[in-house]
C-alpha cells in the first residue's frame, strides 16, 4: 500500500520549487506536503483550495508537471505529488462551505457545469456569492466519459457529493438570447461551456462513424474497432475497446511523437494490444458486406504544423469506426464573437474560460475557474491578468 505520509517526507523544501512553477494551478506543493507530513490533512486539502485534487492526481500528466520537475528527478527518484494528492483527497474530501468574503451579495451565473465552471462556482459560493450553474446535462459530464481504469468513479462521486446541495443547478442550454438575459439578471456571467462542436471525420460517409462520446458511454458488442484521432479521448476509446475484448486499430494523421495524448496513455494502449497506424488521413467511409471500409491516405507531416496528403491510399475494415478527432468551441453561444485564445475574454460582465479559452487539461480548467473568481471580484478585464 502506498504510504503517502512517507512520500511527503521526501520533499526537500526547495527554495525555488519547480514543482510549484510547473503546476498549472500554481499549488504551493511544498507547503501541501509539509501539512501532510505533519498529519494536518484537512488543512492540506484546504490549502489546495478546490475540490479536484484527487482527480488531478489521476488524470494530470504529472511527469510533465510537478513530479517531472521535482529536483529529485535528477536521481530518478522524483516525489510522486499526484499520488500523495489523490490519496489525501480520497480520505479527506474537500468540503464546500460558506466562508464569507468579498463576494457577499454578488449574483453569479455560470454557463457550463464542467471542471472550470464548478471550480468558479465553488469558490464564489464560499466567498458569499449566490451562484446558479446552467448545465444542459449532468455536472462534470466530460469527466464521466473518462473510463474507470483511468479515473475511478468514486473519485468523481466525491466531488459531486461536495458540490450538490451547495450551488443551484438548472438543467438548461444557454444560447445567445438567453446569455443576453443572464447579463441583465446577474452581476457577472462566466461562460465555461467547454468544446461542444465536434470536428468529425470531414469525409464522405462520416455519418457512419460513431462519436467518441457515444462510444465511451455506450454498450457495444463488436470485435473490430478503428479509432480515428490522437488525443486522450481517442486513446480512452481504444483502451476501453481493448478492455471489452475488441481488436483495435488507432489511426492518426501525424506521427506518434505528434500525438497530443499523454505518452503514458499511449504506452498503456500499445502494451494492452492496440495497433497504431500513423501518418494516415481519412478519405472516405462506406458500408460493405464485410463491415465498414475506411479508406485513408498516407500523409507527410511536419510536427503539428504542415500536413501533406499523398495519393497513396489503403483501406481498413472494421465493425465500428470511432471519430475522436477533437472538438472546438461553439462561438454561437456568445454571438459568434472572435475569442482571444491567449488571454481571458470579457464582454461587459461576461467572462470566458476553461476549454473554451484553449485549455486542454483538468488543471488548466481549475486554474481558469480560480482566476475568473479573482478577476470578477476585482472588477477588472480578464484580459489584463
Amino acid at each position: 500500500m502506498f504510504d503517502y505520509t512517507a512520500e511527503s517526507e521526501r520533499c526537500l523544501n526547495c527554495v525555488k520549487p519547480s514543482c510549484k512553477t510547473y503546476c498549472p494551478v500554481g499549488n504551493d506543493i511544498p507547503a501541501f506536503l509539509r501539512l501532510v507530513r505533519e498529519g494536518r490533512f484537512r488543512q492540506a486539502v484546504r490549502l489546495v483550495g478546490h475540490p479536484f485534487g484527487e482527480i488531478c492526481g489521476y488524470v494530470c500528466p504529472r511527469d510533465k508537471q510537478c513530479s517531472g520537475n521535482c529536483i529529485l528527478n535528477k536521481r530518478g527518484q522524483a516525489l510522486d505529488v499526484g499520488l500523495v494528492e489523490r490519496e489525501v483527497f480520497a480520505r479527506y474530501p474537500y468540503e464546500v462551505e460558506r466562508l464569507g468574503g468579498e463576494m457577499q451579495g454578488l449574483r453569479l451565473a455560470i454557463v457550463g457545469g464542467g471542471v472550470s465552471g464548478v471550480t468558479c462556482a465553488v469558490k464564489a459560493y464560499e466567498q458569499g456569492a449566490e451562484v446558479t450553474v446552467y448545465e444542459r446535462g449532468e455536472l462534470l459530464s466530460t469527466l464521466s466519459l473518462i473510463p474507470s481504469f483511468r479515473l475511478p468513479e468514486q473519485a468523481l462521486l466525491r466531488v459531486k457529493n461536495a458540490v450538490y446541495g451547495k450551488i443551484t443547478v438548472e438543467n438548461k442550454q444557454i444560447g445567445t438570447q438567453e446569455l443576453a438575459r443572464l447579463q441583465g439578471r446577474f452581476d457577472a456571467v462566466y461562460v465555461a461551456t467547454g468544446l461542444t462542436a465536434d470536428y468529425g471525420l470531414g469525409v464522405v460517409g462520416q455519418e457512419l462513424a460513431c462519436n467518441y462520446k457515444d462510444f465511451l458511454q455506450g454498450d457495444f458488442g463488436v470485435k473490430r474497432v478503428i479509432v480515428v484521432g490522437g488525443g486522450n479521448s481517442a486513446v480512452d476509446c481504444a483502451r476501453l475497446a481493448l478492455f471489452k475484448g475488441c481488436d483495435v486499430t488507432v489511426v492518426y494523421r501525424r506521427t506518434r511523437a505528434d500525438m497530443p495524448a499523454f505518452d503514458r496513455e499511449v504506452c498503456s494502449a500499445e502494451r494492452e494490444g492496440a495497433r497504431f497506424v500513423f501518418n494516415a488521413a481519412p478519405i472516405k467511409l462506406q458500408q460493405t458486406a464485410d463491415g465498414l471500409a475506411f479508406t485513408v491516405a498516407e500523409t507527410v507531416s511536419e510536427g503539428r504544423g504542415k500536413l501533406t496528403v499523398t495519393d497513396r491510399e489503403f483501406t481498413l475494415v472494421a465493425d465500428y469506426v470511432v471519430s475522436a478527432t477533437g472538438s472546438a468551441f461553439d462561438k454561437t453561444v456568445i454571438g459568434g464573437r472572435e475569442v482571444n485564445r491567449e488571454d481571458y475574454w470579457q464582454y461587459g460582465n461576461v467572462y470566458l474560460g476553461g476549454d473554451a479559452k484553449g485549455g486542454r487539461l483538468v488543471a488548466d480548467a481549475v486554474a481558469d475557474g480560480l482566476n475568473a473568481v479573482r478577476k470578477i471580484k476585482e472588477g477588472l478585464c480578464l484580459s489584463t491578468k
